[in-house]
């Protein structure tokens, strides 16, 4: 089943739930633990989850086990080639998320940046051009799992590096007189 990233990540997985077995059973009915991360095996899935009906529930008693797999963001990232964000003056990390989110496709409340502050670019010629995010799923996520790195490019300012105009940088020196 592919992902509906308009839909929260415990609807997409009821809609997997219910699907793959002709119900309608909600959230409201039943109570779903923390995915655990699985060892595949002979069974490729990656995550169990454990249904368990609301307590005092009158229609429905016990739980069931299910195995299902999670998506790994890296590995979404590598279909549907990311790319770089370009950022802009003022640029944070609300924008790199939103930037990550519309390219892959992803449930937004499902992922988050291991950083806690947007990386800021120097003037000076020696620092880079580039920095690094890592965008990571959330533990718990019913969706996801892993991470992926997101390159940042420096805001264009309109300013040219001087490394960029000046790449001869062994010069001749100056000539002594003739005599």
């Amino acid at each position: 089943m592919q992902l509906n990233a308009a839909k929260s990540a415990l609807e997409n997985l009821f809609d997997l739930f219910n699907g793959q077995n002709s119900q309608t059973l909600t959230p409201a009915e039943l109570d779903v633990s923390v995915p655990a991360v699985r060892v595949p095996d002979a069974d490729p899935r990656n995550t169990t989850v454990v249904i368990t009906a609301k307590a005092g529930s009158e229609t429905h008693k016990g739980s069931q086990t299910f195995t299902f797999t999670r998506l790994d963001i890296n590995q979404i990232a590598t279909i549907k080639t990311l790319g770089e964000f370009q950022s802009v003056e003022g640029s944070t990390l609300v924008d790199a998320k939103a930037f990550v989110v519309a390219a892959l496709g992803l449930i937004p409340a499902e992922v988050d940046f291991v950083e806690s502050v947007f990386p800021t670019f120097s003037d000076e010629e020696n620092e880079s051009e580039t920095a690094t995010l890592t965008l990571k799923a959330k533990d718990g996520s019913y969706s996801y799992l892993g991470e992926l790195t997101l390159t940042v490019v420096e805001p264009v300012d309109g300013r040219e590096r001087l490394s960029e105009l000046y790449t001869s940088t062994q010069l001749d020196g100056f000539e002594y007189p003739v005599a």
